[in-house]
């Protein structure tokens, strides 16, 4: 699970701290725009990352590599989401840029992958146009989803109670035994991640402002969430199975809400 931050980042004043979770769903990422890619292989797609679909993958023809995003006008974002990638396996180096009008600036440093699990990649607010990958060093991954947005960022850091998704691995087994007892094989059928988030204290004009949209983008789309950002490199790339619905604390305009996500599985 990993969180890599722009070189110098320095916390805007008016974001919440770095204890407190950052989301990325699609009521917030960008969307509409067109993709290019500087190369793609055969049976690949280059269009593949900018769907939630993990299956649907872009595969470079070649290193060093280039995803770009263009969307067509200005839009605000301060991070870069990938799920669903093999950069860790193929020992690739990532670097998230964007055009300044003249040439591409690198938004974060060009970091060594050292993992499959999801990436969030956060950055001080950039209102731009084009926005890229680039991949380098190793062997051509594939990548099944990348996104650009402005997170969610949640009102109150969450306490104890947390699995972290990286140990909360869930794994379905078929074993084998002999008529005696002794051990034949085992099969793994599924393995995911699932874990729990439980929120308190939020008050109700921050539910009322922020928490619907989170709701239907969640009803349609996995979305990103690193729960502690600033403390570990815990990100999912989530579903739900239910909506997750805020409640009344009974204590003056204070709602509580609590939801339980499953995660594609890494090794």
């Amino acid at each position: 699970m990993t969180v890599i931050f722009q070189t110098s980042y320095s916390l805007p004043g008016s974001d919440e701290p770095l204890t407190h979770a950052r989301i990325a769903h699609s009521m917030n990422w960008l969307t509409g725009g067109t993709v290019t890619a500087s190369s793609t292989a055969t049976g690949y797609f280059a269009d593949g990352p900018d769907n939630s679909l993990t299956y649907e993958k872009w595969k470079p023809s070649s290193l060093s590599a280039t995803w770009e995003y263009d969307h067509g006008s200005t839009a605000t974002c301060d991070y870069c989401c990938i799920a669903a990638h093999t950069m860790g396996t193929n020992g690739n180096t990532l670097q998230v840029q964007y055009w300044n009008g003249s040439s591409w600036s690198g938004l974060i440093p060009a970091t060594a992958i050292t993992s499959d699990a999801p990436i969030m990649c956060i950055f001080g607010q950039q209102t731009r146009q084009r926005w890229r990958i680039q991949v380098s060093s190793g062997t051509a991954p594939t990548i099944g989803a990348v996104k650009f947005g402005l997170s969610m960022q949640m009102q109150r850091p969450l306490f104890g109670g947390h699995a972290p998704i990286n140990t909360a691995r869930q794994t379905v087994m078929r074993s084998n035994y002999s008529e005696t007892g002794e051990f034949l094989g085992r099969s793994i059928q599924r393995t995911y991640g699932a874990t729990d988030y439980a929120w308190q204290h939020l008050t109700t004009a921050w539910v009322r402002n922020n928490w619907r949209d989170f709701q239907l983008a969640s009803e349609r789309e996995p979305f990103w969430i690193a729960w502690r950002p600033g403390d570990n490199g815990d990100v999912a790339y989530a579903m739900l199975d239910e909506t997750p619905i805020p409640q009344n604390m009974g204590i003056r305009d204070l709602m509580s809400v609590s939801m339980s996500i499953r995660s594609r599985g890494y090794d």
